[in-house]
């Protein structure tokens, strides 16, 4: 630079380190920009987005109460079954009756049950004996047979006695009558007598 003027630069000269370092500083601002964009993490989501993005937990539905338990109407349905009554008979000549005084057993083929009671007298009775699995108002009919008019005295479960005519035509023609009585639970006895005249022979008590 003889005459004071810088000297051109020629293509294929290179630039001079003086005039390239303002390029070379863009360029590492450049870079430090992009690798800003991909270290730094993304921005965090606002609280109510995170409310909104976490997962709800599942609530498990109540039972209603039809499928816990029976409704009152299938409860009253089910408790309010009655129990059943099967028709009694007491035969008067079986082994669970009783007799005092001078009654006695005799056959009889065509009395209910093969048999009957005879000598049924003032001082003497019979008395049936049976077990009621249901407690209720039940019928009692009394198997008899007389060879006329007669009186009949009967006592449910020691209760006071009540008298009823009876006849028939002989000793070997069963007749019967009947009457409503209230009976518990459990063991019963039917007395039958006359304490004032002969009574008919007795052949059964049925009860239903």
């Amino acid at each position: 630079m003889a005459n004071g003027i810088a000297p051109d630069v020629r293509p294929g000269r290179r630039v001079s380190a003086r005039r390239s370092r303002p390029w070379v500083g863009v360029a590492v601002v450049t870079a430090g920009i992009a690798a800003a964009a991909v270290v730094v993490p993304p921005l965090i989501v606002p609280d109510h987005h995170q409310r909104a993005l976490a997962p709800t937990p599942s609530a498990s539905p109540s039972p209603s109460p039809s499928a816990t338990s029976p409704s009152p109407a299938a409860r009253a349905t089910t408790s309010a079954a009655p129990a059943s009554f099967t028709p009694i008979a007491a035969e008067a000549e079986g082994a669970g009756s009783v007799l005092t005084g001078g009654a006695a057993r005799t056959d009889c083929p065509a009395c209910h049950g093969g048999g009957r009671v005879r000598y049924v007298c003032n001082s003497c009775r019979v008395t049936v004996r049976a077990t009621v699995p249901v407690s209720g108002r039940r019928t009692l009919t009394v198997v008899y047979e007389a060879d006329g008019p007669r009186f009949l005295k009967v006592s449910v479960n020691d209760g006071v006695p009540r008298t009823y005519p009876v006849t028939g035509p002989g000793w070997d023609t069963p007749r019967s009558f009947h009457f409503t009585a209230d009976l518990p639970t459990g063991p019963l006895r039917v007395s039958l007598f006359n304490d004032e005249s002969p009574a008919p022979d007795i052949d059964a008590v049925l009860i239903s």
